[in-house]
């Protein structure tokens, strides 16, 4: 079976056309139907819009038969005439199971999500946006989480980036209504997922099988993000919410509005929505910095962060069609996220803790006075696509032509610090071998002579990325009945232009900051959840005064050390297809694909040198010092590293099989290979420096694409009442895994010459091939099996193990294969479980989410100090009640994070902490109206 995407209209065109659209009671399309021409063994299934287009038939009377989720099948005849299309809608109604109990519209969107999971030929999870909205989750990220195989990653106590079945978020691509899209920030090609309110997406499809008529790049899985379509019926609702960090201790809002129609005889869907979310918060942080000498890992640096962050969401998106008739469509489709971040940083910082003194340094970071005094981080990513579907008798054609673009500014990201030299720290430090060290010397006061300006910069950055795009494909069916099969291929194009540009200054702050002592600040919140112990409430330059400040250029010196990572990639990826669906009898379907993909990718990018010259007199002869020797002096430049390119083609085979044991029990199995480029800051040939902390980062644009084998076998069954039970296997052949290392050079070994200080360097490497073998357990149902009384009450639950292994090391690991090394960003176990309570309009969930630790970043130069990202276990509430037939009220309430559970990374052992940041608990209330 297939989706077809077609007009309802009555219209003059070929012979024996049928169309039409299945909706319920509700005037609720229902996309996923099953339409079965019984006479001849043959059908297809409706599109998401819940339309459907039969094969041109010969004249005659045909039974049709319809059948959907929780929904009474229907069984119909039709006649067929020469010359004739007929449209043939159809209304369903709730089944017997269901009529005890009050269909709500959560309860709706969950039975369309099911039937779309179970008519897909591939393996899908589909959540939809009210199925989603049963959960507290304000954005695409946390929605996610709740999903069987997916582990999410946080920023600022908010899911921003998508872990696939065991992989690592670089291994799962996101798109949007199919088109991939373009990521806000420089050094990774993962979508944020914080950017895109939860409640502007209509359906959030995870396809963790992909087919050959999919994009390839996608190891873990597709995240596809379906924007809300054109109503059937007019749609007018209204969303307003408040809520309260107590972290910021400040309020949040929360709007929302949608609204659609048709107009014209129904040629004519439009569909608007808009969402507005302002939420202050922050996260109190502590860092640690470890090293290794003779007496194995000692300790070196100690931070205490407070972070004070405002974050603003806003969403518009836009839908339009129009239907010439019932066999020519045309589409489009816009959205526009942004988010604005305003974030203050106070940073008190004990350095050189395994020295014989140390150093305290007191850092603010801020922006200029007209971003708030604060950094201001700005992220938007928009998608826009036009496309249109046509027949021509049984052969469809579909295109699309789109535009993508994202973008990240940091315009006058400042940072001040000051710095107490020589002084004894490590004297009074505690708990050093547990998850917490501190220091009980207290900070010298402010008036104390030992404090001296340390450093004052401002720096802009601007990245973006475009993204053109085009397709076509062609469909055409073969052959019907039992062993019906059909042919699709088609191709796509997609050019990418990304850039990243950063201007850095240094400014001389005896002249810019006069007296600093006298414009300092004391920022404390209560209760610094670290510790009371770390002196987070001491004297800061304050953020005002830094806002205020005139850092222009002129007066600064340029850094170009910090301009090395400044990049521009163009990239085109070439591509085309071609599937075959074959039906072998009237229980097993299969699918046989081949992709080719070529990329073609080209890179320029800047390299840092620093070397000692000596100085010279006008006459070009050395200057001497007071001991007869030639005065030296630094010198540093930074060049265009030229043009790289880096050319590759993938062929990527696909093999599907689906197995329909009965109307409610599916199996499938499957065979795919697909793959993963790098990400771009990987593939610039430089080298970039942070002198004063002696850090480095390497590129290198050879580094190859990830591929994969992908296996993949599964069973399903669906309840008559809404729910399912699913078991799942799977195993990946991993090659070339591009992982994030840290090593250890000399600058001289790095290019610098004369510079003979170790460096910790991070790198993008092919790192190794990588094994998982994974086993997903899905179960969602309501207790009314047990008793009819319970029907009020069910669980949803979900559990992935995976199990990785790693061999054929790259020898710069120096890594034995010997050595049990598991894949980075690959965690064991990943769990969701929610007990709900439904009835008379009340909803009640618990929701409890759990995902256990795995490597993050690999450490060359000593694997004890290896960077983990911990175990994290969330716990939230929510709570509705929904009332009135015509217009429907919605009261609300959720809270989040009551566990108060925190980020944490540790490095080797678990003990051994490298950063917690916490956010504190936030609850959320608000209204909704749907007319």
């Amino acid at each position: 079976m297939t989706t077809g995407a077609w007009a309802v209209q009555e219209a003059e065109a070929d012979l024996g056309s049928v169309t039409g659209r299945i909706t319920d009671s509700e005037k609720r399309v229902l996309p996923g139907a099953s339409v079965i021409v019984e006479d001849l063994h043959t059908g297809v299934t409706t599109d998401i819009n819940g339309y459907y287009k039969l094969p041109v038939l010969k004249p005659g009377t045909y039974t049709l038969k319809i059948s959907y989720v929780g929904y009474a099948p229907i069984t119909r005849k039709i006649t067929v005439t020469d010359k004739k299309s007929q449209v043939n809608n159809f209304v369903m109604s709730e089944g017997h199971e269901l009529k005890e109990i009050e269909v709500q519209g959560a309860l709706s969107e969950q039975r369309r999500a099911l039937q779309m999971q179970k008519s897909g030929m591939g393996l899908t999870n589909v959540v939809s946006a009210d199925q989603a909205g049963k959960f507290p989750d304000s954005n695409i990220g946390d929605a996610l989480k709740r999903i069987s195989g997916i582990n999410v990653q946080y920023d600022q106590g908010e899911a921003r980036f998508g872990q696939v079945r065991g992989t690592s978020a670089d291994l799962t691509s996101v798109t949007i209504n199919g088109n991939r899209i373009p990521s806000a920030e420089g050094d990774t090609r993962n979508v944020q997922l914080d950017l895109i309110p939860s409640d502007m997406i209509q359906t959030i499809e995870v396809n963790k099988v992909v087919t050959s008529d999919m994009d390839g790049d996608a190891i873990g899985g597709e995240i596809n993000l379906v924007t809300k379509n054109t109503p059937f019926h007019r749609v007018l609702n209204f969303m307003v919410g408040t809520g309260y960090s107590w972290i910021s201790g400040k309020p949040q809002w929360n709007l929302g509005a949608t609204w659609g129609q048709r107009f014209f005889d129904n040629k004519l869907g439009v569909m608007a929505s808009a969402s507005y979310q302002y939420a202050p918060g922050g996260s109190d942080n502590t860092e640690f910095e470890y090293d290794t000498d003779d007496d194995g890992v000692v300790l070196k640096e100690i931070q205490a962060r407070q972070y004070y962050v405002t974050r603003e969401r806003q969403s518009y998106s836009l839908a339009l069609d129009y239907q010439f008739n019932p066999l020519n469509k045309i589409s489009f489709k816009g959205i526009y996220n942004r988010r604005n971040d305003w974030e203050n940083r106070f940073r008190v910082q004990y350095k050189d803790l395994d020295e014989d003194v140390q150093e305290i340094t007191m850092e603010t970071k801020a922006g200029a006075d007209n971003t708030k005094d604060a950094r201001l981080e700005r992220q938007q990513t928009m998608d826009f696509t036009l496309d249109g579907q046509h027949y021509i008798g049984n052969l469809k054609i579909d295109w699309a032509a789109s535009y993508s673009r994202a973008t990240e500014e940091r315009p006058n990201e400042r940072y001040a610090s000051i710095k107490y030299k020589d002084i004894d720290v490590a004297s009074g430090l505690q708990d050093v071998g547990g998850r917490q060290p501190y220091t009980t010397v207290a900070i010298p006061s402010i008036s104390d002579e030992g404090w001296e300006f340390d450093e004052l910069t401002n720096q802009d950055e601007d990245i973006e990325e475009n993204e053109y795009k085009a397709r076509l494909n062609f469909e055409l069916p073969l052959a019907k009945g039992r062993f019906g099969n059909k042919l699709k291929f088609g191709g796509k194009y997609t050019y990418k232009d990304k850039s990243k540009d950063v201007s850095f200054y240094e400014f001389d702050g005896e002249e810019m900051l006069g007296d600093w002592r006298k414009q300092v600040s004391y920022k404390i919140r209560d209760g610094f959840m670290p510790g009371n112990f770390y002196p987070i409430n001491s004297p800061f330059i304050s953020k005002e005064f830094l806002g205020g400040l005139q850092l222009y250029s002129q007066y600064g010196d340029e850094v170009y050390e910090e301009e090395a990572g400044n990049y521009d990639v163009k990239e085109q990826i070439t591509a085309g297809y071609i599937r075959f669906d074959q039906k072998l009898g009237s229980k097993l379907d299969a699918t046989i694909g081949l992709r080719v993909e070529h990329t073609s990718l080209k890179t320029n990018g800047f390299n840092y040198q620093a070397w000692e010259e000596a100085e010279l007199d006008d006459a070009g002869q050395p200057v001497l010092d007071e001991d007869g020797e030639p005065q030296m002096q630094d010198r540093e430049s930074l060049t265009p590293t030229g043009e790289y390119k880096h050319n590759y083609t993938n062929v990527l085979p696909s093999v599907l099989l689906k197995y329909r044991v009965n109307d409610d029990f599916n199996i499938r199995a499957s065979f795919t290979e697909t793959l993963s480029r790098p990400k771009y800051s990987a593939l610039i040939a430089n080298k970039t420096f942070n002198l004063a902390d002696e850090e480095a980062t390497i590129g290198d644009p050879n580094t190859e694409p990830t591929t994969s084998f992908n296996y993949d076998l599964s069973a399903e069954y669906y309840f008559k009442s809404i729910g399912l039970v699913s078991l799942g296997l799977f195993y990946k052949d991993i090659k070339n895994v591009n992982v994030e290392t840290i090593g250890y050079y000399t600058g001289e070994e790095l290019g610098l010459r004369g510079n003979t200080n170790e460096f910790e360097v991070e790198q993008n490497m092919n790192a190794y091939d990588a094994r998982i073998f994974g086993v997903e357990v899905g179960y969602q149902r309501d207790f009314g099996f047990i008793s009819p009384a319970l029907k009020c009450l069910g669980f949803y639950g979900n559990y992935t193990y995976t199990h990785s292994t790693t061999r054929n090391y790259n020898e710069r690991l120096g890594i034995t294969d010997g050595d049990d090394v598991k894949m980075a960003g690959s965690p064991e176990h990943t769990a969701n479980a929610s007990l709900y309570f439904e009835k008379a309009g009340v909803n009640v969930r618990l929701s409890y989410n759990f995902a256990s630790e795995f490597i993050d970043q690999m450490n060359t130069g000593a694997r004890a100090l290896d960077r983990y990202y911990d175990k994290v276990n969330y716990l939230d509430l929510n709570a509705s009640y929904t009332w009135g037939r015509d217009t429907k009220f919605t009261v609300f309430a959720e809270a989040h994070n009551l566990l108060n559970q925190p980020l944490r990374y540790y490095q080797g052992e678990k003990d051994r902490t490298m950063q917690v940041e916490y956010y504190g608990v936030k609850v959320n209330a608000g209204f909704k109206i749907n007319l």
